[in-house]
């Protein structure tokens, strides 16, 4: 017991004046106070300081005034009655009758000493329930203008009451079933938030400020601080969660406003499903934003649910075939190109996260799969178009693999634009998309890719880093990346560019079913290169091979022989011009070069005519035939005009003008036709075919095209054109020099051959050698099989052939199905009677 509350008292109270008449001594008469000392103060400057002399021992204090009265309790509980009544008077300051201390003292003193705890927490509840009925009811009901804030300045108040009391009635709490304040929220939830009339104006009231705050109603946004603390008191009064909760109410009704208006929306803008989404999106942003500022943190992420669903799926009791077909509708192919046209990356992104979220909350995957599919398409349709877009014109044919590289830079930065996940990664499954649209897209014109992939490595690693680096340089600036082009100039900066040039484009072989024919044409020009002496660097060539077979594919191995055959060829060279017979024949053979080469491990076919060389070319060739006879008696030797190269000196006499001596680097083909203008200044395509009778006529053409319609016009063709015209008349073209490109060219002016390019009949007649090899390829995987297995369905034999020859090519089904009809008519399998589509095989 406080020991404070003991020695209060009674205001009325004549106990001190009483003590005048007892005998002090010396203080009689004088007015009496306290004197702070210990128990017994012995010593004598206490006593000194009491002015007199105590006794040791314990002083009793004894206060006298009378008895109290009988009525003190009820005026006690009077006092506080009244008290508790004026706190519980809305929106007024409490003028008490007494001061708070004495308030809880007598609270205390209630409760503690006469033991009346029970009366007076009764009272408490009287004057909650008075509180309820008359003082705040009636006006709650009556309010009509700005209610929500009405209310929520109720709470304010109401709770700061209960706080007070709970602080003076603070003893109360040891004695009620109760806390002061849970007996005063239950009160209130029971009389206030209880009654229908007040939970209808409440739920209208929601409604009402929520449909004016989406119609961006300054007045409902000023509010929006009222209507958070609103929902905050609701929750403080435990009536915000649960399945009968505000929280419910709400999110309810942002389902039904959303679904309603999804309808009309959809209706109203069916034609433009992309401004839909737009506009959508703005909506469930604005409701999110709403959500932030009024909301709990536990809430806002279900409103954003909500309104996503409403919006993108329609009401989720729908069947799932109809939310799915409207996602479908937003998230096409079309609409995803429309954002990539139109540079709206941002919005394939904002797409992305909302349908992330969709399959999170709907537990299906549905609409992530169905924006994986979009993108995958768009893809595909991208990359058809591309492989597609040289079928009209040949020529479209240089800029497939350009155009395929540059646009899987953008896609691969749109995913990491877009298509992120929270982590911050990239999405994988989105990347898998990539490539899926890639490869299917290259199925668009079947084998060509591949091809061009290859003549497309053909031109990097005949240019080199240097050159190469230089003409990127100059399409980079042409389109307007100036910073890109000017970052271009150091060796390691060249090295690293045509490094990851390199990579992107082996990239791209990935995506290519056709290896055999990406295969079949880099040998060819790899070869080409080898021996007209177009590669940039043997030590790039052996790398890039290196590379390809570790890394890509195994079966890249054609390049060791051809690069052994040159190595021979040098050494076999050094030891001719140390011959006897080249001693002999000296002042022949000092300019020839000869590589000697294995049929087998190089692409040619050996041309069935020869064109027609000079006599000194022809007397170089014997002496070294006699030569290699020597060294190799079993070995037949044959030359092929067709890969041989040549230099020419030559002058050209401008008009008015001196000499110029310049040296052509030119195909065998190109030389022994411009040897043929030594001695005629104009020769017509007539003469030089009459010259030159086993010349092939395309061989022919296409070597004058390359002479006289190219950028080092060496010849000049009347009638102007592009063509090579069996009516046209050729001259050479002393000018040159003058020209731009002539000034440009050094001393040793390179002429680009026919032969180093792959021409349109050799790409024809080399696809129809890849197709022959693929049919032994299909047969030799099917007889090995059945050989294994002796007898097989076809389904089987048909799956197990697709796996064996993968890494060249896919077989079409039907491909498949032609070669074991051939294999059957050659007896090397037979069908089993009486079984459907079962094959045996024939020893």
């Amino acid at each position: 017991m406080n020991v404070f509350s003991l020695l209060e008292l009674p205001v009325t109270s004549t106990g001190f004046s009483a003590i005048s008449k007892l005998d002090y001594g010396d203080r009689i008469g004088k007015q009496l106070h306290k004197v702070a000392r210990t128990d017994t103060d012995i010593d004598s400057a206490s006593a000194s300081r009491s002015g007199t002399v105590l006794q040791s021992g314990i002083t009793r204090i004894r206060i006298s005034g009378g008895q109290i009265r009988t009525n003190v309790l009820e005026d006690s509980f009077h006092s506080i009655r009244h008290n508790i009544s004026v706190i519980l008077t809305p929106f007024e300051r409490p003028e008490m009758s007494e001061s708070y201390e004495a308030v809880s003292l007598r609270a205390q003193y209630i409760v503690c000493v006469e033991r009346k705890g029970e009366m007076l927490y009764n009272n408490l509840r009287k004057e909650l329930d008075a509180c309820m009925e008359r003082k705040i009811l009636p006006g709650l009901l009556k309010q009509d203008v700005k209610w929500i804030e009405y209310m929520s300045k109720l709470f304010d108040w109401f709770h700061d009451a209960v706080a007070l009391l709970q602080s003076l009635l603070s003893f109360l709490d040891t004695v009620g079933t109760q806390s002061i304040k849970s007996l005063a929220y239950s009160v209130f939830n029971d009389r206030i938030l209880g009654r229908i009339a007040v939970a209808q104006k409440l739920r209208d009231s929601l409604t009402t400020w929520t449909s004016a705050d989406r119609q961006n109603s300054e007045d409902e946004r000023a509010s929006r601080a009222s209507v958070g603390r609103l929902l905050r008191h609701l929750i403080t009064h435990d009536v915000f969660y649960g399945s009968d909760g505000y929280e419910k109410f709400l999110i309810t009704a942002t389902e039904e406003y959303y679904s309603v208006l999804a309808t009309i929306l959809t209706d109203d803008m069916h034609e433009h499903p992309a401004e839909f989404f737009d506009t959508a999106y703005d909506l469930v942003e604005a409701e999110v934003e709403r959500a932030e500022q009024v909301f709990p943190i536990d809430s806002r992420q279900a409103i954003r649910e909500v309104t996503e669903r409403s919006l993108f799926l329609l009401p989720h009791n729908l069947e799932q075939e109809h939310w799915v077909k409207k996602v479908r509708w937003l998230t096409t192919a079309e609409a995803v190109k429309g954002y990539v046209d139109n540079g709206r990356i941002e919005v394939l992104g904002r797409m992305y996260r909302v349908f992330n979220r969709l399959s999170e909350a709907s537990s299906s995957q549905l609409p992530m799969m169905i924006l994986r599919l979009a993108w995958r398409t768009y893809i595909l349709n991208s990359v058809s178009a591309i492989v597609k877009n040289s079928v009209s014109d040949s020529d479209l044919d240089e800029k497939m693999v350009p155009d395929l590289l540059e646009f899987k830079t953008k896609a691969e930065e749109i995913i990491g634009t877009a298509f992120v996940k929270k982590e911050g990664k990239r999405d994988t499954e989105f990347t898998q998309a990539l490539s899926e649209g890639f490869a299917s897209g290259f199925k668009a014109r079947r084998s060509k890719p591949a091809e061009m992939l290859a003549k497309y490595l053909d031109g990097m690693m005949r240019k080199g880093q240097a050159k190469f680096s230089e003409s990127l340089s100059k399409s980079k600036s042409k389109s307007k990346s100036p910073s890109a082009a000017n970052a271009i100039n150091s060796q390691n900066a060249q090295d690293a560019l045509f490094q990851s040039r390199l990579v992107q484009v082996l990239s791209l072989y990935r995506f290519s079913e056709d290896k055999d024919v990406f295969r079949t044409f880099y040998h060819r020009q790899l070869a080409k290169r080898l021996l007209l002496g177009r590669s940039a660097s043997s030590d790039a060539e052996a790398g890039m091979l290196r590379m390809m077979k570790e890394q890509y594919d195994s079966e890249f191995d054609m390049g060791e022989i051809m690069f052994k055959d040159l190595s021979l060829s040098a050494e076999m060279m050094g030891d001719f011009r140390n011959s006897e017979i080249m001693r002999r024949h000296h002042e022949y053979n000092d300019n020839l070069e000869v590589r000697i080469l294995q049929r087998s491990a190089w692409p040619f076919a050996l041309a069935k005519n020869q064109i027609l060389i000079t006599d000194e070319m022809q007397n170089q060739l014997s002496t070294f035939s006699e030569y290699y006879k020597q060294k190799h008696k079993n070995r037949k030797l044959d030359w092929d005009h067709a890969l041989g190269t040549m230099s020419i000196k030559t002058r050209f006499q401008p008009e008015n003008q001196n000499a110029v001596e310049k040296e052509l680097s030119v195909s065998l083909y190109q030389g022994i036709t411009l040897l043929m203008f030594q001695e005629k200044d104009k020769i017509s395509f007539a003469e030089i075919r009459e010259a030159q009778p086993t010349f092939d006529d395309d061989e022919l053409r296409r070597t004058l095209q390359s002479l006289a319609c190219g950028k080092k016009k060496i010849l000049l063709k009347s009638p102007p054109g592009r063509d090579v015209h069996d009516e046209d008349e050729f001259r050479f073209n002393d000018d040159f020099v003058s020209t731009e490109e002539g000034k440009k060219a050094g001393y040793r002016i390179h002429v680009n051959s026919i032969q180093a390019k792959v021409s349109v009949k050799e790409s024809v007649t080399t696809n129809k050698s890849i197709q022959d090899d693929r049919k032994h390829l299909l047969d030799a995987a099917i007889v090995r099989i059945m050989k294994a297995q002796k007898q097989m369905k076809y389904s089987d034999l048909q799956i197990q052939t697709i796996e064996v020859v993968k890494k060249h090519f896919a077989p079409q089904v039907e491909e498949i199905k032609q070669r074991v009809e051939s294999l059957v008519e050659g007896e090397y399998l037979e069908r089993v009677i009486g079984e459907k589509a079962v094959f045996r095989y024939l020893a």
